[in-house]
């Protein structure tokens, strides 16, 4: 663990990682385990916290604060991925496969965050190889998220680009802490244009289309999924 005095105690810990749905599902043993193993670390705002194409050095879980999932499409230009929220885990795609770091991870506000070193991994599932498939149930279940999105972003559509992008994002959040409809995306309009490829233009026409359909409602840096469902309807 982190040296700072303000680290939380491990109680404090394990109520802030039973916010997302994958801690919480783990075997109480395993869930101790981690915490045993694991150290906070604080990072700063820009931050980079694991660069795509890395050795894996470890799984991470957000106790505060948001992290940028990227991915570099060209040289100088980033696409993004994800905004991961407290209770979310990543980084265990390398860990598993022990295979390069498909994206970078960036701290977009001030982060702190609790890191799984990968010799721990490799230590927990040798002592206990049981416990090996409840971390490959997290990875094939972020796996299948990133093949809906791949699917709905080849549509030649920008409307039905958006409407996939906001649900499949919309369901990914409300499987990790259960939140109930409507759910609420800490995304710009610009980073959404980012992650539909058009510009920030299109996407608040887009935008504007879908909310006066009362699927969405828009706030500062926000918006707000109604019923993700919904926007699968008619794709």
């Amino acid at each position: 663990m982190a040296d700072d005095s303000n680290v939380p105690d491990a109680g404090e810990l394990h109520e802030l990682l039973c916010r997302g749905r994958w801690y919480r599902s783990l075997p109480l043993e395993l869930q101790q385990r981690i915490l045993a193993a694991s150290r906070v670390r604080d990072f700063a705002k820009g931050e980079v916290i694991g660069l795509e194409g890395a050795s894996p050095t470890g799984m991470s879980a957000v106790l505060s604060g948001q992290v940028k999932l990227v991915r570099q499409a060209r040289p100088g230009e980033e696409f993004l991925l994800y905004i991961c929220e407290p209770g979310f885990w990543f980084g265990e795609h390398a860990v598993l496969t022990s295979d390069k770091t498909l994206v970078s991870a960036i701290a977009k506000t001030r982060v702190r965050l609790l890191i799984l070193p990968k010799r721990e991994f490799d230590r927990i599932v040798e002592e206990e190889p049981r416990y090996y498939r409840h971390f490959a149930a997290l990875g094939l279940e972020h796996a299948a998220t990133i093949l809906k999105a791949f699917t709905h972003a080849s549509s030649l559509e920008p409307e039905a680009r958006l409407r996939g992008q906001l649900a499949l994002l919309s369901l990914l959040k409300r499987g990790e802490d259960n939140a109930d409809a409507p759910v609420e995306l800490p995304y710009s309009q610009s980073e959404l244009a980012s992650i539909v490829g058009v510009t920030r233009q299109t996407i608040n026409q887009l935008m504007q289309t879908l909310a006066a359909k009362g699927l969405i409602r828009m706030d500062f840096r926000t918006v707000r999924v109604m019923k993700p469902e919904a926007l699968l309807a008619s794709l």
